[in-house]
């Protein structure tokens, strides 16, 4: 890998029930709590790494029930936005 990759956060609509069906969902990306690795990685902080803390303390942190954070890796982008289509089409909960 000769150049940097991206990370990106998004949130999704439907809070926590919306962020744990997305990275479940998806296909090529695989769910990490570190994000640095030459695969794409994501993370759902509200049920991972930040799973002990009240809505208050997560909201404080600028995190909501639905954040995703993304750590793009070596994979094709079309591949990506594909994986990330179909895990955004599947129902939460």
């Amino acid at each position: 890998m000769r150049l940097p990759g991206g990370l990106l956060t998004f949130d999704l609509v439907g809070g926590i029930e919306a962020g744990v069906a997305f990275v479940e969902g998806l296909e090529i990306a695989q769910l990490a709590t570190s994000l640095g690795g030459p695969e794409t990685l994501v993370t759902h902080p509200a049920s991972t790494t930040h799973v002990n803390l009240t809505p208050e303390e997560l909201a404080a942190n600028g995190i909501s029930p639905g954040t995703v954070r993304v750590s793009t890796g070596l994979e094709h982008a079309d591949d990506l936005v594909a994986d990330f289509a179909q895990a955004l089409e599947r129902p939460a909960g």
